[in-house]
């Protein structure tokens, strides 16, 4: 959950005088961003760029104007703050209210009132989500380890419950710029057959969205390297600078690709486990190729060291913008991809007894 010091009001609305049918104006009143840059943000190339932005001063309204084609994805940012207001700008009056967490916004965009209208359906679930998440810090410090089990459980069904109401929605509003954004929030929880489905059923007008060209280029990414394909090959430098093939750490093994990196929480919770699996297996012709989206070099070389992790590591030092994890539709991590001895792809993610399992069955 994003925190904010204080209230901040972020208004974004048109004087009527100003617009036409090809331009938009926003119109920003924030209550406590006096001297403050607020800036528009879109993202462009993997990278979000400032399309736009304004000092607030105390007093008065800041208006910035424009036109866009189309329908595009903005942020709306208070320099200094956390959070963001997400909007879908096209040539329409916006006026927005409340906070960064909690905006109430109103508008003549038919994009974002579809967009309102999903995030109030879907508003319960995510407070019933947040609020476990609060309890499960507070079972995590406080070592309850069968809370965090019921914490989890719980957590799993509202997830569950949210992909529901995500998946009929998007079936039930084929034209909706919504649905794109939905999809795009949260394509890592599909298969590649279901984000195939979803991409299939949308309207062809929402072609031409930056968001569906990212997830069409993903999916195809992903049928790549899919289970039942050939792996796909590339190389990476080692932490003593030496280029690495995955298949030259295939070389006819049972082969576990791991992207992961030093600073993800979860990856590094993992190492354990996946120490004992390789310690296991190794000898039997099992290996491991860790993949990281690290940036900086020490710190990947050191969490190798204080976890013990034995096996070959490769990187770029480009964190998402990896080659490798470019190459295997990596979108969340940890992520791990299961390979036999022949090179193909059995199966991606499991963990525990459903790796062992799998281990086994394979060498």
């Amino acid at each position: 959950m994003r925190t904010l010091i204080g209230i901040v009001i972020v208004a974004l609305a048109i004087h009527s005088c100003n617009t036409s049918s090809d331009s938009y104006s926003i119109e920003l009143d924030l209550a406590e961003a006096e001297g403050s840059w607020i800036k528009l943000m879109a993202q462009e190339d993997s990278k979000y760029v400032v399309v736009d932005s304004v000092l607030a001063d105390s007093g008065t309204t800041a208006l910035l104007t424009g036109s866009v084609e189309g329908v595009r994805s903005i942020y709306v940012t208070v320099e200094g703050l956390r959070g963001a207001v997400q909007l879908l700008v096209e040539n329409a009056e916006y006026s927005i209210t409340g906070t960064l967490e909690d905006p109430v916004i109103k508008t003549t965009s038919n994009a974002q009132n579809d967009m309102n209208s999903y995030n109030e359906g879907r508003k319960s679930i995510g407070e019933k989500q947040r609020e476990v998440l609060m309890s499960y810090r507070e079972a995590n410090s406080a070592g309850n380890q069968s809370q965090l089990d019921s914490l989890k459980a719980e957590y799993d069904k509202l997830h569950e419950e949210g992909m529901a109401y995500d998946s009929a929605y998007i079936a039930d509003q084929s034209s909706s710029y919504a649905s794109v954004m939905i999809l795009r929030g949260n394509f890592y929880s599909y298969s590649v057959d279901e984000l195939d489905a979803a991409l299939s059923g949308l309207d062809p007008s929402l072609h031409q969205m930056e968001e569906y060209i990212f997830l069409a280029d993903k999916l195809e990414r992903w049928k790549i390297v899919d289970i039942g394909q050939s792996y796909t090959d590339f190389a990476l430098e080692t932490p003593s600078g030496e280029m690495l093939k995955v298949s030259e750490a295939h070389n006819g093994n049972v082969l576990l690709l791991d992207f992961w990196a030093s600073w993800c929480g979860p990856c590094r919770s993992a190492n354990p486990e996946v120490v004992e699996i390789y310690n296991k297996y190794h000898d039997q012709g099992f290996e491991i190729l860790g993949v990281s989206l690290d940036r900086d070099s020490a710190n990947w070389v050191k969490a190798i060291d204080d976890d013990n992790l034995t096996w070959h590591h490769i990187s770029d030092l480009e964190s998402w913008n990896s080659k490798g994890a470019e190459l295997y539709g990596v979108s969340a991590i940890p992520h791990t991809v299961l390979i036999d001895k022949e090179g193909i792809i059995i199966a991606k993610n499991l963990h525990g007894d459903e790796l062992r399992e799998a281990i086994e069955k394979l060498l």
